[in-house]
């Protein structure tokens, strides 16, 4: 045997050495990027679920199934200040003080924040299938008015079309056609 056939066995052993490597870490990063997915979620879960724990929004969304028929017509009036200081008079007045109109609009964006989270695919939209479909279909229900309102009638806040709650909207569409839990 001569160099060159000793060279082309190295060569050779050496390039199968480099593949199963290279195979090796391949695969290392795609169990690393699992990983890092399942941890994204995991994140978002405890998010979520700090959402739905937190005294403040169970507050607000107990005091607005309570006074559902009450809200939707208090809500639906165009947003000007006077409205708005008038509705959290009487959403103070009918809760004893401990909910307000900043409240109701915390659950709306927590929950919208939710919608995000799952629509984009940072958590498995499951969670909300399986847990927190009926809050937010009611809370479309009760305050899809108000949030039109909301978008459409910004006076004194800006020209630009509002997105309050788009994502809330979206994802009430989706759990409403049955289409959510095929997504991501």
């Amino acid at each position: 045997m001569n160099w060159t056939q000793v060279s082309t066995i190295a060569a050779s052993i050496a390039t199968i050495v480099a593949t199963i490597i290279i195979g090796v870490a391949a695969h290392l990063a795609f169990l690393q990027l699992r990983a890092i997915s399942k941890t994204r979620q995991l994140e978002s879960m405890l998010v979520i679920l700090r959402y739905i724990d937190d005294p403040d929004q169970r507050r607000a969304r107990y005091f607005v199934y309570q006074h559902a028929e009450r809200l939707r017509d208090l809500l639906d009036v165009p947003f000007t200040w006077e409205n708005w200081n008038h509705v959290n008079d009487v959403i103070t007045r009918l809760s004893g003080g401990t909910v307000e109109i900043f409240q109701i609009d915390s659950w709306i964006s927590s929950l919208n924040n939710i919608a995000f989270l799952i629509r984009e695919g940072y958590a498995p939209a499951n969670v909300l299938t399986m847990f927190m479909k009926k809050p937010f279909l009611r809370c479309w229900k009760i305050l899809g008015p108000y949030i039109e309102q909301r978008r459409r009638n910004r006076v004194g806040l800006s020209e630009e079309q509002s997105m309050f709650a788009y994502h809330l909207e979206y994802v009430v569409k989706q759990l409403q056609e049955n289409q959510l839990a095929t997504q991501h």
